[in-house]
């Protein structure tokens, strides 16, 4: 008797299990992949800034060598606040990229089997994180 119930309930349940374990790994995929390019995106603004800034402080310094009015105390002020625009610019960055690391160390948990403990819902589950809430520092 065991027989006949493994015959007739196992195909449709392992099938259905199997097709959203194949659904949930292109998904993650996917979502993989969006996030990487979003770090390789966010690490080029990262340079940009970086470049940025050296053109803003070699111009600076240009323009304090010939302002013989300036003490030397207000020309490193002036210097150290584009410093500090930079790193703050900066930080800002490296704190998106930290957060798009973190989803992408959710989504391999959740692909590796983490996921059957804690399912990941579509469409605004709390065990998904999300990017928007962690751009703007809405920790859970």
């Amino acid at each position: 008797m065991s027989g006949h119930g493994e015959t007739a309930g196992d195909p449709g349940p392992s099938f259905i299990e199997k097709m959203k374990a194949a659904g949930r790994t292109i998904v993650d995929s996917g979502a993989k992949t969006m996030l990487k390019t979003d770090v390789v995106f966010l690490e080029r603004e990262i340079k940009s800034r970086k470049q940025r800034f050296g053109v803003e402080v070699y111009e600076l310094m240009e323009q304090l060598e010939v302002d013989t009015g300036m003490s030397i105390e207000e020309k490193e002020t002036k210097i150290r606040l584009a410093f500090d625009r930079a790193r703050k610019d900066i930080a800002v960055v490296q704190a998106k990229i930290g957060c798009k690391k973190e989803e992408m160390e959710h989504l391999e948990m959740n692909s590796e089997g983490g996921g059957k403990s804690q399912p990941v819902r579509v469409g605004g589950g709390r065990e998904q994180i999300d990017t928007t809430e962690m751009e703007h520092g809405i920790v859970r």
